[in-house]
């Protein structure tokens, strides 16, 4: 924990490095400060069919998915950390934005050879 999730408009992989904007937003995540770069996941789905907007466009969209107890500040900080870099790669993309989740711990189950 935690998971980022970078959904994107598939139209983007022209434009775009994908690997270079999951590096970074992993990055962004590691320099936060608040995480051991062993417990960082971040993975990145492309969305062909959508609707954003008026006229289509493209997006990018971050979800940040934390288990619950951290602070308000610290949440927030963490948006505008992966926000910022997610922006260095959204040259022309109209809707840039960053939601950070909280989970039930009690709710989560996963099973890793770490």
């Amino acid at each position: 924990m935690p998971h980022i999730v970078i959904e994107y408009a598939e139209n983007l992989e022209d434009r775009i490095s994908i690997p270079a904007l999951v590096s970074s937003a992993q990055d962004a995540m590691l320099r936060s400060g608040l995480f051991a770069s062993h417990t960082i996941k971040t993975r990145a789905l492309p969305y062909r069919h959508f609707i954003a907007g008026d006229k289509g466009g493209s997006f990018i969209h971050a979800e940040i998915r934390l288990f619950e107890g951290r602070s308000e500040r610290d949440r927030e900080s963490l948006s505008s950390a992966v926000f910022n870099c997610l922006c260095q790669f959204a040259d022309g993309v109209p809707a840039v934005t960053v939601e950070v989740r909280e989970m039930d711990e009690n709710c989560y189950s996963k099973r890793l050879p770490f």
